[in-house]
């Protein structure tokens, strides 16, 4: 599986764990990882050719201990070992 993030520079003024949860939750933020993880999932769809009745790549949204986050995963077995052969998460996020 491929590892991917998403970060934000924020200069560092000490740690204040409500107001980095309180961005992090932030309506501007989820919508940039919302925008980034079905980016991703529609590129990896666009190259995957699922067998009948399959779907390729999802999205989902997670709770972390301090905010939410998003994953984009297979939804299939097909689409699992496709993914292990073609590494479309790594190149959709810019890996090599």
């Amino acid at each position: 599986m491929a590892k991917a993030k998403c970060e934000v520079k924020i200069k560092w003024k000490g740690w204040n764990r409500g107001g980095y949860a309180e961005v992090m939750n932030g309506g501007g933020v989820q919508a940039m990882l919302t925008d980034k993880a079905n980016a991703a999932a529609a590129a990896c769809n666009s190259t995957f050719t699922p067998k009948y009745g399959e779907s390729g790549y999802s999205t989902a949204t997670i709770g972390g201990s301090l905010a939410r986050g998003r994953v984009v995963y297979t939804d299939s077995k097909h689409a699992n070992v496709s993914e292990r052969r073609h590494n479309r998460l790594q190149s959709a996020f810019g890996g090599d």
